[in-house]
């Protein structure tokens, strides 16, 4: 690697930093009730239980994540960017990795780390993976595990390194890749990409080691990162498929009319119309933006046209296999959260695309001055100028993702309520009151689990560290329906309460209370109302 490559991957990296980390204590707002579900277990491991392998709560999760939030949450507190900081961190670490996996995939061709600064460029400031890496969902290793366990896949693949070093290379991509397994149930698919290049590589010729070898020793080590998950779902056969049997197509009465919506709703997320969840993404916004798309149209034809070439089939049978498991799903499509482990084959093929592009009218312009030399020094302008611009879009998509994601999305009501922070912003108020004061949380329409509450109340129950029954009963809080307040304000006529409401407000409840207690008082507190009993 050339100082000019490594000084644009140390600046990528730190664009990447910035746009994963830059005001990540307030941005995105609130917290979500899945990603507060996830500190919740970790406290909860913290305080006794132990680490696990497989979370059952909340339909299921696998515990690799939730393991390292936990670890998070403890040295710098109940706090969503605590949480979010490992999404970032993940986040970070799969653009270092896209263009590891990039370089090793074009690995022959001359022009491999121009195409390596370029996907992990588009990754940097991709709008859909910046998103991601902000947010505390476990989605986020998918791209992480997928990048690195096939960028050491391809390292001893080509041959590179001493046949020790070989052996390590395939160690540690075996167990990276089997890693990603802990991590989204979309992943379960990603082994069937080992297929091809293994296929491949088996009659290839070698120079001193065996690649069969090496294969089994990535196979051996990618099963025994498995095996404890394995192991978990052996004992606990339902929680294997988790929500994926109550939204697969299979379930519909036309399968394959199905398929082919879906298919044709997950094609046109790249340049139609992308996710319409304000958590996901910019108001149903194509995933990819304008230039984007253009770069990655462009890379899918010149992959299509050189389908010969191995890393043009791979790229294309990779994008193919990952977005499988999205259009055999039935709900909520376009879905940028299950098609999160499509980000880099697509960012790699814009790469391609961009790279295209750029070499044609270079190669057009090579050709005009050898067929007309008297226009040698205004073609030569033209090249400079077409380099320049090549630098503008480069810095266009930058400053878009920017401005879309802290000017115009971050500010919009629709994601306030997206991360329920007008959930957080209650627990923060009920957080700094004082320990001996009653402080009931009354929740309507769900049914009230002893130990989890409801999923609705997660972000209260990890704002105020009251996941735990001790701390409830610590810091006087209680969790409850309307019937149960009634009964409890009855059984303690003569103590400080305060009221608060999860979910919709109830205010024909509040007025009744107020009509009922003349001793209660209403008072607003910013978004959501308190009722005040005094004795």
């Amino acid at each position: 690697m050339s100082g000019k490559t490594l000084a644009a991957l140390l600046g990528i990296l730190a664009l990447a930093i910035f746009l994963r980390f830059w005001d990540l204590r307030s941005t995105p707002p609130g917290l979500y009730p899945d990603e507060a579900m996830n500190g919740n277990n970790g406290v909860e491991a913290l305080a006794g239980e132990g680490f696990r392998v497989f979370y059952p709560d909340n339909n299921g999760r696998e515990g690799l994540f939730i393991n390292i939030q936990a670890l998070s949450v403890k040295y710098f507190g109940n706090e969503p960017w605590a949480l979010r900081l490992v999404s970032g961190i993940f986040g970070v670490l799969t653009v270092w990795g896209i263009f590891l996996l990039t370089r090793n995939l074009f690995y022959s061709e001359a022009h491999r780390d121009r195409l390596a600064l370029l996907a992990s460029f588009f990754l940097a400031t991709g709008l859909w993976h910046i998103n991601f890496s902000r947010i505390g969902f476990r989605a986020i290793m998918a791209p992480f595990f997928l990048v690195w366990g096939l960028y050491f896949f391809f390292k001893f693949y080509n041959d590179i390194g001493s046949p020790q070093k070989q052996m390590l290379q395939a160690a540690a991509g075996g167990l990276l890749f089997g890693l990603g397994f802990h991590s989204y149930i979309a992943y379960r698919i990603a082994p069937i990409l080992l297929a091809l290049p293994i296929i491949a590589g088996w009659n290839k010729p070698r120079r001193e080691t065996c690649f069969p070898c090496l294969s089994l020793i990535f196979i051996l080590f990618m099963a025994m990162a498995i095996i404890p998950l394995a192991l978990y779902f052996l004992d606990n056969p339902s929680d294997f498929l988790g929500r994926t049997s109550q939204i697969s197509i299979f379930t519909q009465a036309s399968p394959l009319k199905a398929l082919a919506v879906n298919i044709a709703k997950t094609a046109g997320m790249f340049w139609v119309y992308g996710d319409p969840n304000w958590r996901h993404n910019f108001s149903a916004s194509p995933e990819l933006p304008l230039i984007l798309g253009v770069f990655f149209l462009v890379g899918l034809v010149t992959a299509l046209k050189n389908i010969s070439r191995f890393n043009n089939l791979f790229l294309l049978a990779m994008l193919d296999v990952v977005l499988l498991p999205v259009v055999i799903s039935s709900e909520g499509l376009p879905h940028a959260l299950r098609s999160i482990i499509a980000i880099p084959p697509v960012m790699i093929l814009s790469a391609l695309g961009a790279y295209t592009i750029f070499t044609k009218m270079r190669d057009w312009l090579s050709s005009q001055t050898t067929r007309y030399p008297q226009y040698t020094h205004q073609l030569g302008r033209i090249k400079k100028e077409i380099g320049l611009l090549g630098a503008v879009l480069l810095l266009a998509l930058a400053v878009n993702s920017y401005d879309t994601y802290f000017n115009r999305w971050a500010p919009r009501t629709e994601v306030y309520a997206a991360f329920n922070a007008r959930d957080w912003e209650m627990a923060m108020y009920l957080k700094n009151l004082p320990n001996d004061l009653d402080k009931y949380i009354v929740i309507t329409g769900e049914r009230i689990d002893p130990r989890i509450v409801t999923i609705s109340s997660q972000a209260v129950l990890f704002g105020t560290n009251t996941f735990l029954t001790e701390e409830r009963e610590r810091k006087n809080f209680h969790y409850l329906s309307p019937e149960e307040l009634e009964k409890s304000i009855t059984t303690n006529p003569y103590r400080w309460v305060e009221i608060v409401f999860l979910g919709e407000e109830n205010k024909q409840l509040a007025s009744a209370l107020l009509k009922k207690y003349p001793n209660m008082q209403m008072r607003p507190e910013g978004s959501f109302i308190v009722l005040a009993l005094s004795p």
